[in-house]
């Protein structure tokens, strides 16, 4: 017999959502790099790179963020 799941979530979870952000920050990143190269030349000490740096590390702060949170939260209960 065939059995079927009646309520059906149609909202992305959240692996999807992480994913999504995560494929949005590499596409940023390549698009400074890759846009971006020759007006960087106006602008003195700036280079592509460095917009490529600050994704990643907001990404790792976030990361770090939530982590500490996820703890205190744990510790609390």
């Amino acid at each position: 017999m065939l059995i079927t799941r009646t309520n059906v979530s149609r909202a992305p979870c959240r692996r999807c959502h992480i994913l999504r952000v995560l494929l949005l920050m590499v596409l940023g990143v390549v698009l400074v790099a890759l846009v971006a190269k020759e007006s960087f030349t106006l602008i003195g000490g700036i280079q592509p790179i460095m917009f490529g740096y600050l994704f990643a590390g907001l990404a790792v702060v976030t990361f770090i963020m939530k982590l500490g949170y996820y703890y205190y939260q744990k510790r609390q209960k």
